[in-house]
C-alpha cells in the first residue's frame, strides 16, 4: 500500500461513517469490506495503523484484523501469531494515549481475541496478563489502557464466540480462571486501594473517575465470571449464587475486601458509586460453601447488614437514580442468598426490618421515583415472608414473626394506597408523568410479587382494600346514574378519568391477590377462599355494573380501556383459580344466594377431593352470584359485549377472544358454556351485523380466532353435534349462496363479503381435529359452495387481500393436521380436494404469472409499491397451499396419469413456473417466500423427482442453483431442507442411476450438461461441515451432513476430488493429519443407504469435523 492508495481508504472511510447520502455509504462499505476477505490484507491493514492519522481507517484496519484472525486462525503459523499479538500490544504502548477510544477498544478485542484464540498454543500468548501488568507502572493513561485490556480479556475469555464449540470455550476458560483470574482481581482490588489513599498522587478528576470506573468494572467481571459453566442469562437483572472457587477464600473473606467497595460507595457518586453496589451485590451472593464455619458466614453477614442498615438511616448515595435501583437489587438479593434464620440472628435484626420498611414505605409514596425498583422491594418482602413457617420463633430477635407481619401490613397497605392515590398525581401533571398502568412489564412484575405478601395476613389486607373499593365503587355508580345519557363535561370526564383509573389498579391487585390461592390439602383449612370470594364478587359486581353501562347506552357509555383490560385479566385469573383448570372435582351446583357485605367468616373442612369440592361450593356461596355456570355466564356475556361495542380497539378484543378460547379449550368448560343462552345466540349470530368487529381490517386475525373458537365448541359436544353445526354454518350458507348468484361480481361488498367468509371458515377448519369433525366441515362446503372461492380468485385475483385470504383458507382445508383428512376407502373425497384445490391454485396462478405486477417485481422494475405484498406473499401462498395437499397423504397421485387427468400437472406446472420465475435473489430476500420456495421443492424432490428430472437440462440447472445457493443459507431450517432435497437426488442417482429408465437417463443428461454438480455439492456440504459455524448448531449439522453419505455413493470420483483438493492446501504434517482423518471417516462404512449406515457415518463426520478442525487451515 502506498501513500495514494491510503488516502483512497480514508476518503472511503468518512464516506462510510459520515456521509449523509445512503447510496454513498454502502458503496464505501462494499469497497471497504474486501479488507476482510483474505489473509492478503494483513499487511495493508498494519500499514493503515502505522500511517493513518484517520481514526475511521485505524478502525477498519483493526476491525479486518479482528475479522481475519478470527475467520482464519488456523491458516496463521505460530510465529505469524505471536508477532501480530507483539505488534498490537507495542503499538498501544507508544500511540495508546493518542488514539481515539472507540479505535482502542478494537484494537483491545483484538489483542484478546488472540489471546484466547492462541492460549494452548504457546506459553507466551498466555502471558497477556504479565503484559498488562506493565502498562499499571507507567503512568495513569497506561494504568487506564491496562485496566482496559484486562477488562476485555475476562469478557473476551467468559463469553462464548462463534467458531468454537462449547468443549473448547469451557477449556480456555477454565484455564484461565485457573490460572489469571485471581490475579486480575486482586489487580483490581489494588488498583481501588490506590485510588482511595492516593497512593496514585495528583491526576485530573476526569482521569481519576476514569480509573475508579475501570476498576469497578474490573473487579465486577471477576466476580460474575461464569465459574462452573452454567451460562447463565445475560439479559436478566436477577443474580444467582457466585460460585467462586475455594483459592479466593482468603481475598473474598478479608474484611477489608467489602469495606473497600463500602467506602467506594459512600465516597464517589455514579457511576462508580453504582458499580460499587453491584460489586457488593455479587459479594453477598458467594456460595454457602465459601465459608469454613457457620461463625464466619454470620461475621460476613452482620457486615454486610450493618453496611444496608447505615445507608438505610443515612440515606446516603440514594438521590441518585442508578444508587437507588442498586440498592433496591441488594435488598432482593440478601434474602435470596440467607435464609431468614440466619438474619434474624444478627445483631440489629429489628432495627433493620424497621429500616426496610420505611424505605419501602418511602419508595411507594415516591412511586415516580422508584417504578422500576418497586418489584425487588416487593421479593424482599415476599421471600422474607415464604420463609417464616420455617423459623422457630425462640431464634433471634424477640417477637420478630410479630414485628415482621406488623411491618407486611404496613407495606401492603401503603403499596395498595400509593398506587391508588398515584392516578391523581398523573392525571394533575397533565401528561408530564409517565402513567405506571401504561409500563406493562413492571406491572406484570409487581403483580407477579403480590401474592405472596398480601396473602401473610390475608384477612387484614382484603378488609383494608374493601374499605377503599366500597367508596370507590360508591362514587363511580353514582357517577353514572349522575351522567344519564347527557354530554359528558370536562369536569365529568376528569371525575371519570379518575375514579376508573382507581378502580383499575384495584382489580389489578385484587386478582394478583387471588391468584395465590393454593389447592393443596395444607391451605385448604384457612378458609382464604372466603375472602377471595368477597374480593370476588366486588369485581364481578363492577365488571356486571361496566356491561350494563355499555349495553344500554349502545356502546356510547364505554369506561376506560385500562378498566376494560383489568376486568379481563381479573376473569383469566378467576378462569384459572376458581373454574376447570388443575382441579379434581366436578362442577357444583349451587342456590344462588344473596351477595354479603362484609367479609365471610372462616369455615373449616376436610381433606381430599371432598374437601376440595367444599371449598369450592362454599367459595361460590360466598360470591353470592350463582352457581358456576351463572358465573360463567356473566363472564361470557361481558366478552360478548366486549366484542360488540369495542369494535376499534384491537387489545380489548383480542383480550377477549383470548379469554374465550381459554375457556372453550377446557372439555369440562366447553360442556357448562354450551348450555349458557349466551353462547346459544352467539352460535346462531356471528355476524358482523351482531358483532361490528368483523368487518373491520384491522380485526382479520381476531375473527378467525372468534369462529375458531366458537366451532371448537360445537366440535366439544357430543349431544346433537351435527344439528348444533348446522344451526352455525347457517350464517355461512347464506352468505355463500348470495356470493354465487352475486352479479356483478367486481363490486366492494361482494370482496368484502368473500374476504370474510374466507376468514371464517378458515377458523372453523383449523378447530377440526379428528375425521368426524372435518367430514363434516368438508361435506357443508363441497362441493355445492367450492365454485364460489374458484370464481372469487378469478375475479379478484388482482386484491390481493382477496387471494390471501382464499388461499389461507384452502391451505387450511387441504392440511391433514392430526390425521383428520382420513376418508373411507371408496370415497373420492381426497381426489376431489385435491382436485379442488388444483382448479383454485390453477386458477390464481395463471392470472399471476401473467400479470403486470408479478413480470415487475420479477424484472425488478416495479416502479412503487412492496414487492413481496404485491407478488410475491400471492406466489409463496401458492406454493404453500400445493405443498400441503402433496404432502397430506391422502391421494395417490397415481391416479391422475393412470385416468389422464391433468390436475396434477397443471398444479405442478403453474407452480413450478411461478417459483422458477422469481429471481434467486428475491427468493432469499424474503423469508417466508424462501421458506415456501424451498419447503415446495423438498416435498417434489420427495415425492415427485420425476417431474424435476424430466425437465430441460436448464431448468434441471436452475433448479440444483437454486437449492445449492439455499443450501449456504444461514437460516438452519431452509439449509436442512436443501440438504435433504439434494439427498433424495443423490439416492435416486445412486439406487436407480444405472437403469434405462426415462428418468435416469435425462438425470446422466443433466450430468453430462453440468459435470461439476456432484463435486460442487459435496465441497459445499464438506465446507459447511469443517468451516461453516452455524454448523455448530446440533440439528443443522445432522441435516447438513446427511446427504454426504448418498453423494459419496453416487459419485466416488468427485469426493475424492474433493479430498485431494483440500489436502493439497495443507501443509505436509497437516496434509498426513487429514488423510489419516479421511481414512478413519471411510473405515467400516458399507456401500448402501440403510438407516444404520447413514447413522454410523453420520457420527463418523462428528469426530471427522473436531479432529480436522483443530488443525484445519484454508
Amino acid at each position: 500500500m502506498d501513500s495514494q492508495t491510503l488516502s483512497n481508504v480514508e476518503n472511503l472511510c468518512d464516506a462510510l461513517y459520515n456521509a449523509a447520502d445512503e447510496n454513498q455509504r454502502a458503496s464505501a462499505q462494499q469497497q471497504l469490506m474486501r479488507m476482510q476477505s483474505s489473509l492478503d490484507f494483513i499487511p495493508q491493514c498494519q500499514y493503515i495503523l502505522d500511517h493513518s492519522s484517520n481514526p475511521y481507517a485505524k478502525l477498519l484496519a483493526s476491525n479486518s484484523l479482528t475479522q481475519l484472525i478470527t475467520s482464519h486462525w488456523n491458516n496463521f503459523t505460530l510465529p505469524q501469531r505471536i508477532e501480530l499479538r507483539n505488534y498490537i500490544l507495542n503499538l498501544l504502548a507508544l500511540k495508546g494515549s493518542q488514539l481515539e477510544d472507540f479505535v482502542i477498544t478494537s484494537l483491545v478485542l483484538l489483542l484478546c481475541r488472540i489471546t484466547k484464540l492462541g492460549w494452548f498454543d504457546e506459553s507466551v500468548l498466555r502471558d497477556l496478563l504479565d503484559e498488562a501488568s506493565k502498562f499499571l507502572s507507567v503512568g495513569v493513561d497506561h494504568y487506564i489502557l491496562g485496566l482496559r485490556i484486562l477488562n476485555q480479556l475476562v469478557d473476551e475469555v467468559n463469553i462464548p464466540s462463534n467458531g468454537r464449540t462449547l468443549p473448547q470455550h469451557r477449556k480456555t476458560a477454565v484455564s484461565f480462571r485457573d490460572l489469571n483470574l485471581l490475579r486480575i482481581f486482586k489487580i483490581s482490588l489494588e488498583a481501588l486501594k490506590n485510588i482511595s489513599v492516593g497512593y496514585m498522587g495528583t491526576m485530573e478528576v476526569s482521569k481519576e473517575i476514569l480509573l475508579g470506573e475501570n476498576a469497578l468494572k474490573l473487579s465486577l467481571k471477576c466476580l460474575s465470571y461464569d465459574f462452573i459453566g452454567t451460562n447463565p442469562d445475560e439479559s436478566s437483572e436477577d443474580v444467582g449464587t457466585i460460585q467462586i472457587p475455594t483459592s479466593w477464600r482468603e481475598m473474598v473473606l478479608d474484611p477489608s475486601t467489602l469495606k473497600l467497595f463500602f467506602d467506594f460507595y459512600k465516597s464517589t457518586e455514579p457511576p462508580r458509586s453504582s458499580l460499587a453496589m453491584q460489586n457488593i451485590i455479587l459479594l453477598s451472593s458467594i456460595r454457602r460453601s465459601i465459608f469454613p464455619r457457620d461463625s464466619d458466614r454470620a461475621t460476613y453477614l452482620q457486615s454486610l447488614m450493618d453496611f444496608l442498615r447505615d445507608i438505610l438511616s443515612t440515606q446516603q448515595g440514594l438521590q441518585h437514580q442508578e444508587n437507588y435501583h442498586e440498592f433496591c437489587r441488594q435488598l432482593g438479593r440478601l434474602k435470596a442468598n440467607y435464609q431468614l434464620n440466619e438474619l434474624v440472628r444478627v445483631e440489629g435484626y429489628l432495627d433493620w426490618v424497621e429500616s426496610v420498611t420505611n424505605f419501602t414505605l418511602k419508595s411507594f409514596q415516591q412511586w415516580q421515583w422508584s417504578l422500576n425498583s418497586i418489584h425487588y422491594l416487593l421479593a424482599l418482602w415476599g421471600r422474607l415472608i415464604s420463609a417464616v413457617p420455617y423459623v422457630r420463633s425462640d431464634i433471634g430477635a424477640k417477637n420478630h414473626t410479630q414485628r415482621l407481619q406488623e411491618c407486611v401490613q404496613l407495606v401492603m397497605q401503603c403499596y395498595v394506597q400509593s398506587m391508588i392515590d398515584c392516578v391523581e398525581t398523573v392525571l394533575m401533571s397533565e401528561g408530564t408523568i409517565d402513567d405506571p398502568l401504561d409500563d406493562e412489564g413492571s406491572l406484570k412484575e409487581q403483580m407477579d410479587r403480590l401474592p405472596t405478601i398480601g396473602r401473610f395476613d390475608y384477612a387484614s389486607l382484603a378488609t383494608f382494600i374493601l374499605n377503599i373499593f366500597d367508596p370507590i365503587m360508591r362514587q363511580y355508580e353514582e357517577a353514572v346514574q349522575h351522567a344519564g345519557t347527557q354530554q359528558y363535561t370536562p369536569t365529568m370526564i376528569q371525575r371519570f378519568n379518575l375514579l376508573e383509573g382507581k378502580l383499575t389498579w384495584l382489580v389489578y391487585i385484587c386478582s394478583s391477590l387471588v391468584s395465590g390461592y393454593s389447592w393443596s390439602e395444607t391451605s385448604s383449612n384457612d378458609g382464604e377462599e372466603a375472602i377471595d370470594a368477597s374480593l370476588c364478587s366486588r369485581m364481578f359486581q363492577l365488571a356486571q355494573g361496566i356491561d350494563f353501562r355499555l349495553s344500554s347506552t349502545g356502546g356510547q357509555g364505554k369506561c376506560s380501556p385500562r378498566l376494560e383490560l383489568a376486568i379481563a385479566y381479573f376473569f383469566q385469573i378467576f378462569r384459572r383459580m376458581y373454574m376447570w383448570e388443575n382441579h379434581s372435582m366436578g362442577v357444583t351446583t349451587l342456590t344462588t344466594i344473596l351477595m354479603t357485605g362484609a367479609l365471610p367468616k372462616r369455615t373449616e373442612y376436610g381433606g381430599g377431593s371432598y374437601g376440595k369440592q367444599k371449598i369450592f361450593q362454599s367459595f361460590f356461596e360466598n360470591m353470592g352470584l350463582g352457581n358456576s355456570a351463572a358465573v360463567t355466564n356473566i363472564i361470557v356475556t361481558k366478552i360478548g359485549n366486549n366484542l360488540k361495542y369495542w369494535t376499534h380497539n384491537n387489545d380489548i378484543i383480542s383480550n377477549s377472544l383470548q379469554l374465550f378460547t381459554d375457556m372453550a379449550v377446557c372439555y369440562s368448560s366447553s360442556k357448562v358454556l354450551l348450555n349458557l343462552d349466551t353462547i346459544g345466540f352467539l352460535i346462531q349470530n356471528h355476524s358482523e351485523e351482531h358483532f361490528p368487529f368483523l368487518a373491520v381490517p384491522s380485526n382479520m386475525r381476531n375473527r378467525t380466532a372468534f369462529q375458531s373458537t366458537l366451532a371448537r365448541l360445537i366440535f366439544s359436544c357430543s349431544d346433537d353435534m351435527e344439528a348444533l353445526f348446522e344451526t352455525f354454518m347457517a350464517p355461512f350458507y347464506g352468505v355463500l349462496s348470495q356470493l354465487a348468484v352475486a352479479n356483478p361480481f367486481r363490486m366492494e361488498n361482494v370482496r368484502r363479503a368473500v374476504i370474510g367468509v374466507a376468514r371464517d371458515l378458515r377458523g372453523v377448519v383449523a378447530s377440526t381435529t379428528n375425521k368426524r369433525t372435518y367430514a363434516m366441515v368438508f361435506e357443508a362446503l363441497y362441493p355445492t359452495h367450492f365454485p364460489v372461492f374458484v370464481r372469487a380468485i378469478e375475479e379478484w385475483s388482482d386484491s390481493p387481500e382477496v387471494s390471501t385470504s382464499i388461499l389461507k383458507f384452502l391451505n387450511e382445508f387441504a392440511y391433514n393436521r392430526a390425521q383428520r383428512l382420513v376418508f373411507e376407502q371408496s370415497s373420492p373425497n381426497g381426489i376431489l380436494l385435491f382436485k379442488e384445490t388444483s382448479k383454485i391454485v390453477c386458477s390464481y396462478g395463471n392470472v399471476l404469472v401473467n400479470s403486470q405486477a408479478f413480470r415487475s417485481a420479477t424484472a425488478n422494475t416495479l416502479s412503487a409499491g412492496d414487492p413481496y405484498k404485491i407478488a410475491y406473499k400471492g406466489a409463496s401462498l401458492c406454493m404453500n397451499v400445493l405443498t400441503t395437499a402433496l404432502s397430506g397423504g391422502y391421494v395417490n397421485f397415481g391416479v391422475f396419469k393412470l385416468y389422464g387427468d391433468k390436475s396434477l400437472d397443471n398444479a405442478l406446472e403453474i407452480v413450478l413456473k411461478i417459483s422458477l420465475s422469481i429471481p434467486l435473489t428475491d427468493v432469499l430476500s424474503y423469508p417466508k417466500l424462501a421458506k415456501a420456495y424451498y419447503t415446495f421443492f423438498e416435498i417434489i424432490f420427495r415425492n415427485h423427482l420425476s417431474i424435476v428430472l424430466l425437465m430441460d437440462s436448464s431448468v434441471f440447472a436452475q433448479i440444483m442453483t437454486a437449492i445449492h445457493e439455499g443450501l449456504q443459507s444461514i437460516d438452519a431450517p431452509l439449509s436442512a431442507q436443501c440438504a435433504i432435497a439434494i439427498d433424495h437426488l443423490a439416492t435416486f442417482m445412486f439406487q436407480k442411476g444405472a437403469k434405462s429408465t426415462p428418468e435416469a437417463l435425462s438425470l446422466k443428461a443433466h450430468i453430462q450438461n453440468n459435470p461439476n454438480l456432484l463435486s460442487s455439492l459435496i465441497s459445499t456440504l464438506f465446507n459447511i461441515l469443517l468451516f461453516d459455524n452455524a454448523s455448530s448448531q446440533t440439528a443443522n449439522q445432522w441435516a447438513c451432513t446427511r446427504p454426504i453419505l448418498s453423494l459419496l455413493l453416487a459419485d466416488e470420483s468427485a469426493f475424492n476430488q474433493y479430498k485431494e483438493h483440500i489436502v493439497a492446501g495443507q501443509s505436509k504434517e497437516n496434509a498426513a493429519r487429514l488423510t489419516e482423518c479421511f481414512d478413519k471417516l471411510l473405515a467400516d462404512i458399507q456401500r448402501n443407504l440403510d438407516n444404520s449406515n447413514r447413522d454410523r457415518f453420520t457420527q463418523r463426520l462428528t469426530v471427522f469435523r473436531v479432529s480436522a478442525r483443530q488443525f484445519l487451515t484454508f
